[in-house]
Order: structure tokens, then sequence, then C-alpha cells
């Protein structure tokens, strides 16, 4: 009798041990299981991560890009209302065309000391007023910053050099200035390139170049 419950407790606490084996054989395959969805989350989550700092560098390239773009056509522009502004004034004083010739214009010119505006000037000092007018609009210093930068120029163009030749009536206006990126040198014209601002192979410098005819000379 006493055999007989013996061997029944053995078999029970055999089928217990078994039951207690499987159950914690199940709980470390739910473990490992929710460890590599942690793992695959993981790596998701860095490839999103990735595209998205991809594309950002994409969307800033390009940014940066059409700003340069913009600023490339404002400048040029900008020197074609000026070298148009200098032509209209010699049309308005055709005798003194010989006044206008200049060679590698940027500097400050001296002060005119006739400022044409409250008296009438002669022709060959409202060339020379004319002139003085136009590099301060190449120049930008006819465009005042906001008081916070005060004395700062802006507008105009950067690094700019302006040459005037004529012959017979035809007048040519070459106004260089400072780009932003490398570009092929234009050969048009060699105006500013003596002056060492545009690179060693004038690759930043560009060049608005127009000649036109103005009689009566």
């Amino acid at each position: 009798m006493s055999d007989g419950i013996n061997r029944k407790m053995q078999r029970w606490v055999s089928g217990r041990a078994r039951g207690a084996q499987g159950t914690h054989w199940h709980l470390g395959g739910a473990a490992c299981h929710r460890q590599a969805q942690a793992g695959f989350g993981m790596i998701e989550v860095l490839i999103a991560a990735l595209v998205f700092s991809v594309g950002a560098l994409g969307m800033s390239t390009v940014q940066i890009t059409a700003k340069r773009g913009n600023y490339e056509a404002a400048q040029r522009s900008v020197a074609t209302s000026l070298a148009r502004d200098i032509l209209e004034r010699m049309r308005s004083n055709p005798s003194e065309l010989p006044q206008y010739a200049v060679s590698e214009l940027g500097s400050r010119l001296a002060p005119s000391t006739d400022h044409c505006t409250t008296q009438i000037c002669s022709p060959g000092p409202l060339a020379q007023r004319d002139l003085d007018e136009w590099n301060e609009f190449l120049s930008g210093d006819l465009e005042v910053a906001t008081p916070a930068r005060s004395g700062l120029s802006a507008g105009g163009l950067l690094d700019h050099r302006a040459c005037i030749t004529h012959a017979a009536g035809l007048v040519t206006v070459a106004i260089a200035w400072r780009g932003a990126t490398n570009m092929a040198n234009p050969d048009a014209s060699t105006c500013g390139q003596s002056s060492g601002l545009y690179g060693p192979n004038y690759t930043l410098r560009r060049l608005l170049l127009l000649t036109t005819y103005i009689g009566g000379v």
C-alpha cells in the first residue's frame, strides 16, 4: 500500500518538474521574441533618422544653390541698370564724351565741387558730377544699411570695376564685379583683371558689356 502511494507521489513530483521546465522554456522564448522585436524597432528608427538627415542635407544644398543663383541674378540686374544709367547721362551730354572715359573705376572719386542740382552746370562739370554719382551707385553708397550697421553700403556691386571707352561716337560700358562661385572668365573685355579682386584666373569675375552709338560729338 505504501509502495503504491510512494510511486504515485514520485510520478506527481516528476510531472510537476517537467511542467516547470516547460513553463521556463516558454517564458524564455517570449523574452527572446521581445528582444528581437526591440532590436528591429531600433534599426527602423535609425534608418528613418538616416533618411531624414539625407533629405534635410539635400534641401539645404538646394536652398544654398538657389540663394546663390538669386544673388548672381540680382547683381547682374543692378549692373545692367547702372550701365544704362550712365549711357543715358552721356546721351544727354554728348559734347563731353571724352570726359566720361574711365578705366578701372572702383575707388571713390574726388567729390565734384559743382552739385549741378542747385545751380546750372556747364557740360564739363556735369560730366564729372555724373561720374561721381554713378560711382556712388556702383558702390552702393547711396543705399545706407540699418542704423545698427551705419556706414555700410546696402546695395551696389561687390568689388566693382567699371570701364568706359568711346571711338567716333561708339560708346562701350564694361562693368566687372565679384561673383559667388567660380565660372569661366569672360573674355569680351579685360576690365577689372588688373585689380586682383577676382581670383588668380579671374574665375570670380562677372562682366556686363553694353555698346551703343551716341551721335552729336
